[in-house]
């Protein structure tokens, strides 16, 4: 079998929380994946590369599922280092996730957090210069992530970073590696390798991209078995 199974299990993330501190847990699991396995790096490299084709100030940018909000306080951290004046909402439907995330933001003024349903936007058509969204599309059917990439595509005015696991046998094991021998939290120790199961293989990203009707994008993997689908600023000479 090349693709391991798909698996709809629900994943604790997706869950209100039912022991506060055994969430928090979860969600400490899921910074440590971000930082160790390249998340944010991943994120601001494209990011350096954006914020010299977006000329606005302050950049507008969009984390649509974002957490704990640790993407985006990395995001503000190289900002600033840069002198680059940015506005980063951190959006998430789970009221639960965002009270964790409260506690990251602090210090980081740049960031304003938001309650809102990730498949109908609370922003108007073009009007954020980047929309980030890292490890959201495997919570989804197919059907709806593909709307979700749609929703993206409309209020992504500039430019968009779309990331996820592939589901592959390399993701899974490496996934039942870090759960078994490096996690202690009950909750990730789940959702980890689950987590892989109920995401897309390669060419299923390629069948959600044309199922959303999106142009003017380039799908990449890398080196730590993602997929990430990227908007570049039109006019840019990447946006082919």
């Amino acid at each position: 079998m090349r693709y391991p199974p798909k698996r709809e299990e629900r994943e604790y993330f997706d869950a209100p929380a039912e022991d506060r501190v055994e969430f928090a847990g979860l969600l400490a699991a899921l910074r440590r994946i971000n930082h160790w396995y390249g998340g944010n790096a991943l994120t601001l490299r494209y990011l350096r590369r954006f914020a010299d084709l977006l000329p606005r100030r302050p950049l507008r940018i969009l984390d649509v599922g974002t957490g704990s909000a640790d993407v985006p306080v990395a995001i503000a951290a190289w900002a600033r280092g840069r002198n680059l004046s940015v506005r980063i909402v951190a959006l998430d439907v789970n009221p639960d996730i965002l009270a964790e995330a409260r506690k990251i933001v602090r210090g980081a003024p740049e960031i304003t957090l938001v309650c809102a349903n990730a498949l109908a936007l609370p922003f108007a058509d073009g009007s954020v210069d980047v929309v980030l969204n890292a490890l959201t599309l495997h919570h989804f059917s197919f059907d709806r992530a593909a709307a979700l990439l749609r929703e993206i595509d409309r209020v992504a005015g500039g430019a968009f970073i779309v990331s996820d696991v592939m589901r592959s046998w390399p993701a899974y094991l490496g996934a039942l590696a870090d759960a078994w021998l490096i996690e202690r939290n009950r909750l990730a120790k789940h959702d980890t390798p689950v987590s892989v199961l109920r995401s897309f293989t390669w060419p299923e990203f390629h069948d959600l991209v044309r199922a959303a009707r999106l142009a003017g994008v380039v799908i990449r993997s890398n080196r730590l078995l993602r997929a990430v689908i990227v908007r570049w600023p039109r006019g840019s000479g990447f946006d082919h």
